[in-house]
């Protein structure tokens, strides 16, 4: 009777302004509300020739929380974010219990571009997750975590292939604090042609791998 949510847990000083609850989407999705929760929804098969194959939010929202979700198929010959385009200067954006399989954009972030709020306080989170078998060779990045603290805690990435730079880190710069930490995650037969798996791009930011599996 008194269920208790991901949203609580992330974003417990306010409520979400739209949910999508338990649905099939075989079309993109550009909710322009100010927050969001995706919950136990399947994108699927979807084409789109925008950024955001799957789902797209440009400065609208500002909290989007994705949980128990999977993402088959999407793709975009748009430019960023086969699956998920998320930006909002004074946005945070968490993915949690995700899947994404077989995602792909025309030029960068195969699966996801989430862009957030530059500060240490502001999550941009991808925890307890998986994503594989995105697949792009000729273009660049699995995906990218743009801004804000990263958190990337049992996150499964493994046979996704790009150009370079696959993994795609910009936290928050802080001399003081971690703000971008990848833990008792799997990262296995993923491929770049001509560049890095992992792109680490703050320069003066403290990273911490740890517990990690890092595979072929």
């Amino acid at each position: 009777l008194h269920s208790k949510t991901a949203w609580d847990d992330y974003f417990p000083e306010t409520s979400p302004a739209n949910s999508f609850y338990s649905k099939t989407f075989n079309s993109r999705q550009t909710p322009s509300d100010s927050s969001l929760y995706v919950s136990n929804c399947l994108f699927k098969s979807i084409s789109s020739t925008s950024d955001g194959g799957a789902l797209y939010s440009y400065s609208s929202m500002t909290l989007l929380l994705v949980e128990s979700t999977s993402f088959f198929s999407c793709k975009t010959s748009g430019s960023y974010g086969g699956a998920i385009f998320f930006y909002h200067s004074s946005g945070q954006s968490v993915l949690h219990e995700v899947c994404g399989f077989d995602c792909s954009a025309n030029a960068h972030y195969h699966f996801l571009w989430s862009q957030v709020n530059n500060a240490a306080s502001k999550k941009n989170y991808i925890n307890y997750s998986s994503i594989s078998r995105c697949d792009n060779s000729g273009r660049w990045h699995t995906f990218c975590l743009y801004n804000g603290k990263i958190c990337f805690p049992s996150v499964n990435v493994s046979l996704n292939k790009c150009y370079g730079q696959s993994l795609f880190y910009y936290p928050f710069v802080d001399s003081n604090s971690v703000t971008c930490s990848l833990s008792y995650s799997s990262f296995a037969d993923n491929t770049a042609t001509v560049y890095t798996c992992f792109y680490l791009c703050s320069d003066g930011a403290k990273y911490e791998i740890k517990s990690c599996n890092i595979l072929r």
